[in-house]
């Protein structure tokens, strides 16, 4: 009875390493991945630009089969991840659905998430 308690308390105490090894390797490069400069929202993030101007970065494109991304209206003619320089104010963007975004003056705004 004490062996089978013994080894039983060895499998669960392996069992624990291995999920605690596992959340480890998927916790620290998300956790290195973040921005330190940054603000973090619901629908991305943002942090100031370094010349003043206000910059917007559309990140994710919404599963790509929704067409032209575009921005109030009017085709945005920058690629993912790269800025383009916008006004500050509320944004529209569309692709497939549309999303409204506050962008602030004088930062860069990352966006990313299209869902609710």
């Amino acid at each position: 009875m004490i062996r089978a308690l013994k080894y039983l308390l060895i499998i669960l105490g392996a069992a624990l390493c291995s999920v605690l090894f596992i959340a480890g390797v998927w916790l620290l490069p998300n956790i290195a991945a973040t921005d330190a400069d940054a603000t973090y929202e619901l629908r991305g993030r943002y942090k100031p630009s370094t010349d003043g101007k206000t910059y917007l970065v559309i990140e994710h494109d919404n599963g790509g089969g929704c067409g032209t991304l575009s921005v109030d209206g009017k085709p945005w003619p920058y690629r993912l991840n790269k800025a383009g320089e916008i006004e500050p104010g509320t944004r529209t963007i569309r692709c497939g659905t549309e999303i409204a975004i506050e962008i602030k003056p004088g930062n860069i705004h990352y966006f990313d998430y299209w869902g609710p």
